[in-house]
């Protein structure tokens, strides 16, 4: 069961995909991420790998908007489509593309994100090289953050003009990658 953890939508359940589809951010986890990014009232956010759609969601309830929610997988995506009609919510954004095609729409449409968010599926490793595809699409903020959730610590040298701050609970970890320029 996944829950709303504060904002407008704070407490009302989620429709989660399988679990071999998808992993859902432990409650801990997305209460100290979105504590740690403070206010994000009219900030743009994606969720480039939505599963059930839950972190995209907990960013509207906070005030994140307009938000874009993507995941490629067919089922994850009509939980979505379900989380967001059984909440009465018409205005996030959602696509059911692969991360590449969504980043490449984005840039060609001048699309530009204070927030993205990365959990992308078991096989997928987020590292140096992941995030800066990432960033060649040019679709995030100058003053923007990406936050990764991972089972393992991102290099803090990433990227010369990025920090990276590492919150950890239990074995996961999320990493807040702020352009610091």
């Amino acid at each position: 069961m996944i829950k709303i953890r504060g904002g407008k939508y704070l407490h009302r359940v989620l429709k989660q995909p399988p679990l071999e589809i998808t992993r859902s951010t432990k409650d801990v986890c997305k209460e100290g991420m979105f504590n740690s990014l403070g206010n994000i009232f009219n900030y743009s956010f994606l969720d480039l790998f939505g599963g059930s759609g839950s972190i995209g969601i907990e960013a509207y309830s906070r005030g994140a908007n307009p938000v874009y929610i993507n995941d490629k997988n067919r089922d994850a995506y009509k939980i979505i489509l379900e989380n967001l009609k059984s909440l009465d919510i018409s205005d996030i954004k959602i696509s059911n593309l692969d991360y590449k095609i969504l980043l490449k729409n984005c840039h060609d449409k001048g699309i530009k994100f204070d927030i993205i968010f990365l959990d992308p599926p078991y096989k997928m490793i987020i590292d140096e090289t992941f995030i800066n595809d990432v960033l060649s699409y040019d679709v995030i903020q100058k003053n923007g953050i990406i936050i990764a959730e991972t089972d393992y610590d991102i290099s803090p040298v990433l990227i010369e003009k990025y920090q990276v701050k590492i919150l950890k609970y239990g074995r996961s970890k999320i990493n807040i990658i702020r352009n610091i320029l």
